[in-house]
């Protein structure tokens, strides 16, 4: 099967989405099946990056900072015809926004069939994009967001993908079809495994960035983006002050320099690191460098990074929120925090509470055995098989 997978983002942007489409291109393609990506990275012409089979459809940036990861592109009927010599079974589109305009005019000039995974719950993103209309208008907002953008990838979808539960019962909120299956995003978790990696690289990095190891090392991985609500994160580390306990914030954004100016603000710079951008194939040895994996944000469908985290053999201490239910259970691979005040306490106890981290981190590797890359490929393979014969019996009817 030849797949087009249809994105806003790719690597080397570290994301959920994105690990998500990784994981996904690595199982198809150990299956024998062959899989472009279509994404925007570069303004200046369509370039092939051969042989990941990346092709980029050329964009500018958007003039706004929490857009500063994405680009946009205009005239999508002209890339028509680049896409068009791939000779696609599938298209799988992985956006509801920019590049979801390219594969729907693919998808009608040249009769392909869609499957489409929603990742990301739009509405709660908006008080970041603008708080004011966000405040005023949010309703009228979401009506925006599904006439001019949700209904558009429903309608050209014979199946929609949710990674959850939680995304799937606020179907009716983002214009979602009938055809929906819930299928969690599988990660390679052999990748991540302790017992993967070599322990010299792991000293190499911890010497680079001067952490001792004596001092206990709070984790944070991903986007540094204002969703992701990690000012909360600093401003408890700051309050628990904890003498022997480092941050370290692993991963680039739009954020960055903000954080760096709040840690500074909070007097707490000689305390935190910040890496910025880190190679998506060094990540697995950033885990082995800490004690504890925090996350404050509630606008995660999954949480991939949380599973990765676990499969690194690292507990959690994360926001509690719903979505992440069937991942995370109190006191046994992590613990729950609500708010900075109650994250302040949690720091504080598992600090001073190595036992209770020693039996919880116990369970990591135990607790993520269902999120394999390969039950995730197949799961998807099937849906792929599923929407074709639907297309095909749509066409038949006339």
């Amino acid at each position: 099967m030849r797949v087009g997978i249809f994105s806003d983002q790719y690597y080397p942007i570290i994301s959920g989405v994105v690990t998500s489409i990784k994981m996904l291109k690595e199982g198809l393609e150990s299956l024998g099946h062959e899989v472009f990506v279509f994404t925007s990275f570069d303004e200046t012409k369509a370039i092939e990056l051969l042989p990941e089979n990346v092709i980029n459809i050329p964009g500018r940036d958007y003039p706004f900072k929490n857009l500063k990861d994405y680009r946009y592109t205009f005239t999508h009927k002209r890339f028509v015809k680049i896409v068009k010599k791939y000779n696609l079974d599938i298209i799988h589109l992985q956006t509801e926004f920019n590049i979801a305009k390219l594969a729907n005019v693919v998808h009608k000039k040249l009769n392909i069939p869609v499957v489409h995974t929603m990742h990301t719950l739009w509405s709660d993103y908006f008080k970041y994009l603008s708080p004011f209309f966000d405040k005023h208008a949010h309703k009228t907002m979401e009506s925006l967001l599904r006439v001019l953008f949700m209904k558009s990838c429903a309608k050209m979808s014979e199946i929609q993908i949710v990674p959850t539960k939680k995304v799937y019962e606020q179907r009716k909120t983002y214009a979602l079809g009938k055809e929906i299956r819930i299928v969690p995003t599988g990660i390679e978790l052999d990748r991540f495994y302790p017992s993967s990696l070599d322990e010299n690289k792991i000293e190499e990095i911890r010497n680079k960035l001067k952490i001792d190891k004596d001092k206990f090392v709070f984790l944070y991985i991903g986007r540094t983006s204002e969703e992701k609500n990690i000012p909360t994160l600093l401003k408890a580390f700051a309050k628990a002050n904890l003498k022997d306990a480092l941050f370290l914030l692993v991963g680039g954004g739009p954020e960055l320099d903000d954080l760096k100016a709040l840690a500074a603000n909070l007097k707490i710079e000689d305390k935190v690191i910040f890496t910025g951008l880190v190679e998506w194939v060094s990540i697995p040895y950033y885990y082995q460098l800490g004690d504890v994996f925090l996350n404050a944000s509630q606008s995660e469908t999954q949480g991939l990074t949380y599973i990765e985290a676990l499969a690194s053999g690292l507990p959690l201490l994360v926001q509690k929120d719903e979505c992440i239910e069937d991942v995370v259970v109190d006191y046994y691979n992590g613990l729950y925090f609500d708010g900075e005040e109650e994250l302040v306490i949690k720091m504080r106890e598992i600090v001073k509470a190595p036992d209770t981290l020693k039996t919880i981190k116990a369970n990591t590797l135990k607790s993520v055995e269902n999120y394999s890359k390969e039950q995730f490929t197949k799961n998807v393979l099937n849906i792929y098989n599923e929407a074709i014969e639907m297309y095909n019996n749509k066409v038949k009817k006339g």
